[in-house]
């Protein structure tokens, strides 16, 4: 039966783990003393409290780090000892590896010489992509929310100001057809800054000129122009 030691041949360590590199604490590493078959784990702050002989090792093992072997300092005189006790990083070294998404070089070849290009499989994938397609395009469509509402890329935006500027040239254009400037003054001999004057006493609304026929329109210059005429005789007076 073996002997139980005497209690003053035993001394108490009160240590700290910490990182060799660092400096920070070690949490939860083993602390063992195989020879009094004794063992504890460090704290969240790496401290850790374990009983030892003189001549005992302490062996300390952590994940991540290599194992340290500690002992008391020759002849060491009290029976308590206190101190930090580093531990250093372990670092494994491991062969580079190389990634293939689709396998090496040969392995995709092999994949594509196997491929099943039959016509059948050929209009799966043709149904597959279109049914794809579909679902991306819903995505992007006009969103209903009750009230009118879109989103419009920039290019869609672009070409509804182009539609609008085109619009209204064919409007202008129109309206020129029926009243201009070589117009009226082909109906009055109106010329220069005569002609100026009288076309802008004669304003007639766009929606006038687009909904009236030629001739009513000459009309109503005609009449207009009376009405100038007079205008300037009062004002020579």
């Amino acid at each position: 039966m073996a002997q139980e030691p005497v209690r003053d041949s035993l001394v108490t360590v009160l240590g700290q783990l910490r990182d060799e590199g660092s400096g920070q604490p070690i949490p939860y590493a083993h602390v063992l003393n195989t020879s009094l078959h004794l063992a504890t784990i460090s704290d969240t702050l790496g401290f850790f409290s374990i009983r030892v002989r003189r001549t005992d090792s302490l062996t300390i093992t952590a994940v991540g780090f290599e194992d340290t072997y500690f002992s008391l300092p020759s002849f060491w005189p009290s029976n308590h000892y206190s101190g930090v006790i580093y531990v250093k990083e372990q670092v494994y070294e491991i062969e580079g590896i190389r990634v293939y998404g689709l396998g090496s070089y040969e392995q995709f070849r092999q994949k594509v010489l196997s491929l099943d290009l039959s016509e059948d499989k050929a209009q799966k994938v043709k149904v597959y992509y279109n049914e794809l397609l579909t679902q991306e395009a819903i995505k992007y469509q006009k969103v209903s929310t009750g009230f009118s509402f879109s989103l419009r890329s920039p290019e869609e935006r672009s070409m509804k100001r182009l539609q609008k500027v085109m619009a209204q040239k064919e409007i202008q254009k129109q309206v020129d057809a029926k009243f201009s400037k070589a117009i009226v003054s082909e109906l009055t001999g109106l010329k220069g800054k005569e002609l100026e004057k009288f076309m802008n006493f004669c304003q007639l609304p766009q929606a006038y000129i687009l909904h009236s026929s030629e001739y009513d329109i000459l009309l109503k210059v005609k009449s207009l122009y009376e009405s100038y005429r007079i205008m300037q005789n009062q004002d020579k007076r």
